[in-house]
């Protein structure tokens, strides 16, 4: 893992969209061995939670949408999903319609 990956990693669990929310990184399921990057519960309200994964990559793909989409349902039971991605990744439409549909914002990140 290169230290700029590690970086980002970093600054996406100390974002705005998990204001309120108590953040917890790498947040393993005993049950399934799911693993996202950020898992987070409202602090008033525990059953609003949100998982966010970071991708590093060149191009999103619908792959890591549906990645996004296994980690909102069992065991976490999140209602939202964010992928963060750098500032340059290019996001094709039909990747940002999927995301929409499931519910999964994203967020382009420096």
């Amino acid at each position: 893992m290169s230290p700029r990956w590690r970086k980002f990693e970093k600054r996406i669990s100390h974002s705005g969209a998990f204001e309120g929310y108590r953040v917890q990184t790498q947040k393993v399921s005993t049950s399934t061995g799911k693993r996202p990057d950020v898992f987070a519960v409202h602090k008033r309200n525990p059953k609003k939670r949100k998982v966010a994964d970071a991708k590093y990559v060149k191009e999103l793909t619908a792959k890591h949408v549906e990645q996004v989409r296994g980690y909102k349902g069992h065991p976490f039971y999140a209602q939202k999903g964010i992928i963060f991605v750098k500032k340059t990744t290019k996001v094709p439409r039909d990747v940002r319609n999927l995301a929409k549909k499931s519910n999964i914002k994203i967020i382009k990140h420096k």
